[in-house]
């Protein structure tokens, strides 16, 4: 199955596929980080508001503390998306390749093959080549 029969399939085709060759999730991320962030956002001004709202040093509590702590949230909501979403990339990728090898041709334009070993012996793991002494 290549990347764009990948892409192709359909929500319900994709939901209900048991082998999990194909990712809903992605489809998906732009919908769960948009809620994220209003929840982040509406939970930030109820916490402003009932901080203000009682006055004194709370005040300041709400003017400067809740906004910093809304913004940490709102970065690590982001970051935790950008990490689902590159780990399925990760295995798309990884599968688009592994096919492309099995298939005798390389996976994308430009990809070589990694090198055997430093010492161009079979050993992968001998590491650099050492100066004869």
């Amino acid at each position: 199955m290549s990347s764009s029969q990948l892409e192709s399939k359909g929500f319900f085709s994709g939901l209900f596929d048991f082998g999990f060759t194909s990712f809903i999730t992605l489809r998906f991320l732009k919908v769960i980080y948009t809620v994220l962030v209003a929840l982040i956002l509406l939970a930030g001004l109820v916490f402003f508001i009932a901080a203000v709202s009682q006055g004194g040093a709370r005040v300041v509590v709400g003017i400067v503390v809740v906004p910093i702590v809304t913004l940490l949230y709102l970065v690590i909501a982001r970051v935790y998306m950008e990490l689902v979403a590159l780990f399925f990339r990760i295995g798309e990728n990884t599968s688009i390749m592994a096919r492309a090898l099995s298939n005798g041709s390389t996976p994308a334009a430009g990809y070589q093959q990694p090198p055997t070993g430093y010492g161009g012996g079979s050993d992968p793991f001998a590491g650099p080549p050492t100066s004869g002494a």
